[in-house]
């Protein structure tokens, strides 16, 4: 076992090839731990003096055998990239092998407070090597996300766990939005409608639905590139000319992950757009609906999907480094209540 830590773009661009050819291997795996992903993530979102690159890779007889993408942030802790907007988070690897070796190449490059691993599935290969960690550990349920699986049929017939009261308020929107048409639209067919999105994003945050913060240049422009490299479709609805509402989906396989919403503020335009998705999908095929990550009510009431949670791992260098992560923890939240009883 051989393992490499590569710092620069040039060598995380030149990985390309052997890091698709792992990721075709592998049996459980998200478009978050695709090469794309993740090198685009680093190139739009995250390479500036703040961040270092800290790609860890592992190869047996000269084959890429694993991959952890990791970067170190501005306080030093050890992260996926871009964990803030991947819904999963994990490394890809074929083979089981001590993660202490990779622990301590990173450590003698790289100056290292905290290791912050979240957003992991049950079935995540990291948590394997999580389990004998040497220092001090925190682990908890930090998130949750729900999957819906669907037979081949016309739904909503084809879940038999839904009752008359789901079907009936089903009928009522797609009712309310007759006036409405919905179209799922890929790089194959049309080029990515940044203007429209521009536009739709911008009614948002004067509509008071998002703050301005949301959607910035840097992550649409890795979203257009994830769409022209076919990992993302769109599904959109609209009223003439005008767009109502469009879901960036993740397509793998036969699972589809709802991403990011945006709609305006027509009624319930976010379900409608939900279950055109789902009954136009699962028309031709069974198919797995994931409605990303967060505990939205109105998904899990409506559509009864399955929950699941992801976990979050803290793993610190010393005591003083986990206390100083508590003491900071709580004055964030202290400083977001008091952000909310000002704002009331």
């Amino acid at each position: 076992m051989e393992v490499k830590i590569l710092r620069n773009i040039y060598e995380f661009k030149g990985l390309e090839r052997p890091w698709n050819n792992l990721y075709d291997k592998m049996n459980s795996r998200a478009v978050f731990q695709s090469f794309d992903f993740n090198y685009y993530s680093w190139v739009y979102e995250l390479n500036d003096n703040r961040n270092a690159l800290a790609l860890a890779v592992v190869y047996n007889k000269k084959e890429l055998t694993a991959v952890f993408p990791f970067y170190i942030d501005d306080r030093k802790r050890l992260r996926f990239i871009n964990d803030n907007h991947a819904d999963s988070c994990d490394c890809l690897s074929i083979e089981v092998f001590d993660f202490g070796t990779i622990l301590k190449k990173l450590q003698e490059q790289f100056s290292i407070n905290s290791f912050n691993f979240i957003n992991l599935r049950h079935d995540a290969k990291m948590l394997y090597n999580l389990k004998s960690f040497p220092y001090f550990k925190r682990s908890m349920f930090s998130a949750e996300y729900s999957l819906l699986v669907l037979k081949k049929g016309v739904f909503p017939d084809n879940f038999p766990e839904y009752k008359s009261k789901q079907k009936t308020e089903f009928r009522r929107v797609l009712k309310k939005n007759k006036d409405k048409i919905h179209e799922v639209i890929s790089y194959e067919n049309l080029d990515f409608p940044l203007k429209e999105i521009d536009l739709l994003r911008d009614k948002m945050i004067d509509l008071g639905i998002r703050n301005s913060s949301f959607l910035p240049p840097t992550q649409l422009e890795l979203i257009e590139k994830l769409y022209q490299n076919g990992k993302i479709i769109l599904s959109i609805v609209k009223t003439q000319d005008t767009i109502n509402a469009i879901s960036f989906i993740i397509k793998d396989s036969d699972q589809y992950l709802i991403w990011i919403d945006m709609y305006d503020n027509s009624k319930m335009i976010n379900i409608f757009n939900y279950i055109s998705l789902v009954s136009l999908l699962s028309l031709s095929k069974a198919v797995i609906i994931n409605f990303g990550r967060g505990g939205y009510g109105y998904k899990t009431s409506n559509f009864l999907p399955k929950v699941m949670h992801l976990s979050s791992f803290y793993i610190f260098t010393s005591k003083w480094q986990e206390l100083k992560y508590n003491v900071e923890g709580f004055v964030m939240q202290l400083l977001k209540n008091t952000y909310k009883k000002i704002k009331q």
